[in-house]
């Protein structure tokens, strides 16, 4: 079974000239995000799962399944360590 990932309770996200600013605010810390680690921040407004994400990268970037799928786990992994995502299965 997929796990399934959704933001954190206590972020707030701020998007400005297509980059995102993550603000954690049990941690006090601040997460700048890319246009592509923007989109998948969006889509983790409702669960979803690495491969879902990884789907979503290559209908909107030229990139192989494997490009996408490395990148996704790479993000959710740095996002997980950074307490902005939660397991939501």
């Amino acid at each position: 079974m997929n796990v399934r990932y959704k933001r954190s309770m206590n972020v707030e996200a701020l998007e400005m000239e297509r980059e995102w600013l993550i603000l954690n605010a049990d941690q006090y810390t601040v997460t700048k995000l890319n246009e592509v680690g923007g989109l998948c921040w969006s889509l983790l407004k409702e669960p979803q799962t690495a491969d879902s994400l990884a789907l979503t990268l290559q209908d909107h970037y030229d990139i192989t399944a494997q490009e996408a799928e490395q990148d996704v786990r790479t993000f959710l992994a740095q996002l997980s360590q950074l307490g902005l995502i939660e397991d939501a299965s």
